[in-house]
């Protein structure tokens, strides 16, 4: 080739000037002398080698795989079948009955652990008592009495022992105190019976006990509330229910002249007007303001929409800023 070129000194080959070009554009170095045919064979070296398999690489790709997932396919048919009971004859059929009930049999049944009782070595004192009565915390009630305690033992509000617990409605500790000597009807603060706490916490239960044991369902509290009162304004419809029949007085008026159906309006409380009403309360009693129930049905849905109205109108203000 050299020799050629020797003899014709003015042909030039084209890619020799490039192949000698390219190095010094690209930044890279060789060693010895670069042949523009090597630098090709490193290039083709690079190609993939579906561009030579052509398409019929691509099938046997695809056939590859669809072999591949068929197999899978029949793997997990053989372990569906073999993991299947076969049930040939009625003692097969027996044999599986048993083999469960027996399976049954052994499963370990977890049943909760039993708290231990709680014992209750040192003194108790008042406070610790009454905070007992709260909690229901019979060992420290127990060990309260046992040790001689005074079961009228009371709080700063003359609020006593019987008083919390008819407003939670612990019936055993209710019995338990009476029986320990706690008065019936101790005042608190309010001059508020337990009968007033039971209807207060709606505990219809603890209610039928203190009237069977001698309670009076007649007396009035500071304000001069009558437990039927208490049950209305606290919606405990069942007590006020149990009291009419018991004979509370239907009409009492407290010390502002309000009816217990005075407050069952007043508080919206409709299943109690309707009790109130199907025994025989009073529509035209009049309170101190000189307001009947009816009046305060007026007066309410007067407010309401007074309220309602104000609503709108600061909504409407606040739209058009």
């Amino acid at each position: 080739m050299l020799g050629l070129l020797a003899h014709f000194p003015s042909f030039r080959i084209p890619h020799l000037s490039i192949i000698k070009i390219a190095p010094t554009v690209s930044g890279e170095r060789h060693e010895g002398k670069v042949r523009g045919f090597e630098v090709l064979a490193r290039g083709a070296a690079r190609e993939p080698e579906s561009w030579h398999s052509g398409l019929a690489g691509v099938w046997e790709a695809v056939s590859k795989e669809k072999r591949k997932v068929e197999e899978e396919k029949k793997k997990k048919l053989e372990s569906l079948n073999n993991s299947r009971l076969k049930i040939e004859s009625l003692e097969d059929l027996e044999a599986i009955i048993k083999l469960r009930k027996n399976k049954k049999k052994l499963k370990k049944v977890v049943r909760p652990k039993k708290q231990e009782p709680e014992v209750i070595t040192e003194s108790v004192g008042p406070a610790q008592f009454l905070q007992a009565v709260l909690e229901n915390r019979v060992p420290v009630i127990n060990k309260y009495l046992e040790d001689g305690g005074d079961p009228n033992a009371h709080d700063k509000f003359r609020c006593t022992a019987l008083h919390r617990a008819c407003l939670r409605g612990h019936a055993e500790t209710v019995d338990k105190l009476l029986e320990a000597g706690a008065k019936l009807e101790p005042r608190d603060m309010l001059e508020a019976t337990p009968l007033f706490w039971a209807c207060r916490g709606g505990h219809l239960e603890i209610l039928k006990r203190l009237i069977s044991r001698g309670a009076k369902i007649s007396t009035r509290d500071k304000l001069w509330s009558t437990p039927l009162h208490v049950a209305v304004r606290t919606g405990h419809s069942d007590c006020a229910e149990h009291l009419i029949a018991c004979g509370a007085s239907i009409n009492a008026q407290d010390k502002e002249g309000d009816t217990p159906l005075h407050d069952a309006v007043r508080l919206g409380r409709f299943k109690a007007v309707k009790t109130l009403l199907m025994y025989g309360a009073s529509l035209g009693v009049q309170n101190e303001a000189g307001v009947t129930p009816v009046d305060l049905v007026k007066d309410w849905q007067t407010g309401i929409r007074e309220t309602l109205q104000a609503c709108a109108d600061r909504q409407r203000a606040s739209a058009k800023n």
